[in-house]
């Protein structure tokens, strides 16, 4: 995956809980969430974008074929997730402390009593593709925040582990944003 979970639902959060947030957090947190997905997250996603399709293309696959790639939007980072492992008929195994997250949105969804992982994406790349290692290897050298956050599997299991403890995504919840009303269809 690429970029950070959660970015513009952090910043929306930001800017529509900012005294609340303020209350707690020294000013500069909601200031430095408030730009999130903007700036260098938007120039990083849009070349991650470009090196992952360059490197579907050298492997000679097709989005849908052998390869997938998905923006993190609306149910966040596990929405996104189940939708593509859906999407290429296959399971698959993630730790969850693999995956990465701003400590602002770590602090705001805390506060505000929120799972960062069902909160609104943005500028960030779910990619099954094949050799992730070579293009993990090339995102990273072109400076872009990139990890291997899992794998998939031959069973259909959304197999979820978080400090040594195993569990299954069957379904996405609603966006967090949507549960506090300030996301519609």
């Amino acid at each position: 995956m690429t970029g950070y979970i959660a970015l513009e639902g952090t910043a929306l959060l930001a800017g529509q809980f900012k005294e609340k947030i303020d209350e707690r957090y020294p000013a500069w947190l909601t200031r430095e969430a408030s730009y999130f997905g903007k700036g260098k997250d938007e120039a990083d996603f849009e070349k991650a974008r470009e090196i992952l399709s360059e490197h579907i293309l050298a492997m000679g696959s097709t989005l849908g074929e052998d390869a997938f790639l998905t923006e993190v939007k609306k149910g966040g980072f596990l929405t996104g997730l189940y939708e593509l492992s859906t999407m290429c008929g296959t399971g698959f195994e993630l730790d969850l402390r693999s995956v990465p997250i701003r400590q602002e949105t770590v602090e705001i969804c805390e506060l505000l009593e929120v799972n960062p992982y069902h909160l609104y994406g943005g500028k960030c790349l779910i990619a099954i593709v094949p050799e992730g290692g070579s293009v993990l290897e090339k995102l990273k050298a072109a400076g872009i925040s990139a990890h291997l956050t899992g794998h998939t599997t031959d069973k259909k299991a959304h197999i979820l582990f978080n400090d040594g403890t195993e569990s299954h995504l069957n379904r996405p919840e609603p966006d967090e944003l949507e549960r506090l009303g300030l996301l519609r269809d």
